[in-house]
Parts: C-alpha cells; structure tokens; sequence
C-alpha cells in the first residue's frame, strides 16, 4: 500500500486531500506545518508527500530540501499558486516530482498528476528490486566461496554438479506444475547450493577426519543446519534461503533432524537438496571411501526412497540421469 503525506497549513486542504486519497486506497498521514512533516517523514517514510509551497514559519521549499537530504527516493508533490512560478522552479531544482495549483480538481489531479507519479514509483520499485537481486546474489556467492575454502569436500566442481542438478530438477518441477513454495527459482537454487553453509561453525577437525564421527562428533556436526539457516534468517530477502537450509538433514519418514519434519513437512527445496547432495557423495571420493557409479547411486536413491527421501525427488533424479547420461557427473 502506498504511504502518503499530506502538508499544507490549511486544515481544509489537508482535510480534502487526505479523505479523496484514503477513498482511494492510500495510508494517510497529515501535517499542517513543516517541523511536523519532517518529523513524520522521519518516521512512517512515506512514498509521496503533498507538500505546500508557501507555509509560515518552515516554508515548503526548505521542507523538500531537507526531505530530499533525509530520503531521496521519496516523490514530492508541491502544492502551488499560479504566482509563485519563481518558488515552483526552485522547488523542481531540488527534486520535485509534480506540482498542482490551487484551486485544483481532484478527478484531474488523480488523473494526470497520479498517473505520473505511479509510473515513476514502480521503476523506482523496479531499480530497487533489481538492485536487492544483485546484493543477494553477491551474498550467496560470498558464502558459497567461505564454504568452499573451509570443508574440504565442497569443491567448485561439487557447487558445479549441485547447480546442474538443483536447475535440471528445477525445470522437471516447474514442467509438471509444481510451486516452489512462494520462492523465486534463483532463491530456491541458492538454499539447495548453501545447505551445508552452517558447517563454517564445525571444528576443523571434525570436517577434516578421513574416518567415521565419534558419538560427540556426530553431536557437534548436527548442529550445521540450525547454524546455517540463523545466519540468513536475519536477512529479509533470504528467508526462504534459511528454510531450505534448516531442514536440510530431515528424512522423509521424520527420522531426520533437527526437527523432526516428515514427508511434505519437509520444505521442498530441502528435499531436492538432500537427494542432489547424496548423488554426488555417492559417486565422488571422499577421504574415508572411493566413489561408486551412477548406477549404484541411483540404485541407493531407490533403496532409501520414502524413508529417507521423497521418493518424487528420487523418482525426478532417475529420470535426469536417464535423459543426459554421464554428462552431469564429470562437470
């Protein structure tokens, strides 16, 4: 909902104003001087303030300037007499989006100015968007590359295969009409790609040992998911991200942890990611074992299909593997 301001030191214009614009759908704030506007722009951040040109004590102009030092994407309409041009041209140096004149018609004004103003609201919505995209993805690849150099069995080539992967079961999903969970595909890739993420805060020891974990070993190397998913559930945009990363190590049948999901419980990306992350342990050398064929994987996937893992996701990386034979595993 978009937030607006109404300032004007005529209670009849804020009254008029604010009553056509809540009818209109928008969440109203009034002022009737400048300290008062500044002040609640300072706190409710409104996407547009009507702004008088002339008030006494602040004037309109200084307002928009320091609206403009505070907040510069916020959209300012000056409120105008047909006299005060040389104020107008000021007020359109510092910034301001429109203007209306006095008296005005409040079906033009929707109309005309409005029209504009939306138009400028979604591109600024629209850069914005763009621009959260790229820091989200500059994060995952920064965590992806801490991960990378600290636990020796995440290679490039594993976040290689596991991306191969995670896109081609992507695509089967979106085919037969799956939801991702009110997640964008690229959000839902970089879940599965960070689901050891929380494996930064496991000793060093307990990831570099080349044999099976002791008892309090396995202890401390359970906590990896719950470490991983509180270090993005403070980011706004990553939620979803931290979900996908929590639930990794749930089991189908609810044997899994840390909490005990089962079946369709379990967030979906989080099942894709443990049927992915075990194909590629199972045909890949580890410290303790060799890798065995894509065969043998796909047959392990089958055995634990419905106890350990959702036996679609197993039942979708059998059919990936059928249509593009070895060409997934030496990427």
């Amino acid at each position: 909902m978009v937030k607006l301001l109404v300032v004007d030191d005529d209670p009849e214009i804020v009254e008029l104003l604010s009553g056509f614009f809540k009818e209109q759908g928008y969440r109203v704030q009034t002022a009737t001087n400048g300290e008062e506007a500044l002040e609640k722009v300072k706190i409710h951040r409104p996407h547009l303030v009507f702004l008088d040109i002339k008030m006494k004590q602040v004037s309109g102009i200084e307002v928009l300037r320091r609206i403009r030092d505070q907040d510069p994407a916020i959209k300012v309409i000056m409120i105008t007499a047909l006299a005060e041009e040389k104020m107008m041209a000021a007020a359109r140096e510092l910034g301001a989006s429109e203007y209306v004149t006095k008296p005005f018609d409040l079906d033009t004004l929707y109309k005309q100015v409005m029209k504009k103003v939306h138009a400028q609201l979604y591109e600024d919505l629209r850069v914005s968007y763009d621009e959260l995209e790229k820091t989200l993805s500059g994060v995952i690849s920064a965590f992806a590359s801490v991960v990378h150099k600290l636990d020796p069995h995440y290679t490039h080539e594993h976040i290689q295969r596991v991306l191969l992967f995670g896109k081609k079961i992507v695509t089967k999903l979106v085919e037969r009409g799956v939801s991702l969970e009110g997640t964008s595909e690229d959000m839902f890739l970089a879940g599965v790609l960070l689901h050891d993420v929380g494996k930064i805060f496991t000793p060093r020891e307990i990831l570099y040992k080349p044999g099976p974990l002791s008892d309090e070993e396995w202890k401390v190397m359970k906590l990896h998911p719950v470490d991983g998913a509180e270090l993005f559930e403070q980011i706004e945009g990553l939620k979803g991200v931290a979900k996908i990363i929590r639930h990794h190590q749930e089991k189908w049948d609810g044997t899994g942890y840390p909490d005990g999901l089962k079946a369709e419980e379990i967030p979906l990306g989080s099942r894709v990611a443990a049927v992915v992350d075990a194909f590629d342990a199972i045909t890949h050398d580890r410290p303790y074992r060799k890798g065995r064929s894509v065969a043998e994987a796909l047959e392990e996937l089958k055995r634990c299909a419905g106890t350990q893992f959702d036996p679609t996701m197993v039942e979708i990386m059998v059919a990936v593997c059928q249509e593009n034979p070895g060409q997934e595993v030496h990427v």
